[in-house]
């Protein structure tokens, strides 16, 4: 039983694509819950179960939303709640691990803090608004109570 070239050629070639490719990126996302977003080159998209993450990538957490970050190395970054991390190797584990920070522009306190300043500069403004808004009124009732000559 003679063997063709043309069937070992092909043989060969069907075997490659069972070849292992180096895998892209140095971790990947595991353990999403919620609405985690992952920058690219392209902007924001969703971030799934098992994404490949490339350094210099950034991972966000949104309001009740929780991700892993699995570095190849086993290094492990947990994202709680709107929080962001950026994807950088050559840092030891340790360091990896207390990089994600919080997205919210204010910690609470300055909130509440903030939120008590607006509600006593809007009780100051209201009346002088109040007293425009009767002005403004006034006018309109001069206004339209002035007759009207046809042309």
């Amino acid at each position: 039983m003679k063997i063709h070239l043309s069937v070992l050629a092909a043989f060969l070639v069907s075997t490659q694509p069972f070849a292992q490719e180096p895998r892209p990126g140095v971790a990947q996302l595991r353990d999403v819950q919620g609405n985690v977003l992952v920058s690219r080159e392209s902007g924001l998209g969703a971030g799934r179960e098992g994404l490949r993450l490339l350094v210099g990538v950034r991972v966000i957490t949104t309001n009740k939303s929780e991700a892993t970050i699995v570095y190849d190395s086993g290094c492990q970054v947990r994202l709680k709640e709107n929080e962001r991390f950026e994807v950088e190797a050559d840092k030891p584990c340790e360091v990896l691990a207390a990089m994600p920070q919080s997205i919210l522009s204010t910690p609470a306190g300055a909130t509440a803090a903030a939120s008590a300043g607006a509600a006593a500069g809007f009780a100051v403004t209201l009346p002088a608004l109040g007293g425009a808004a009767a002005a403004l009124a006034t006018l309109r009732g001069l206004r339209e109570s002035q007759p009207v000559s046809p042309s």
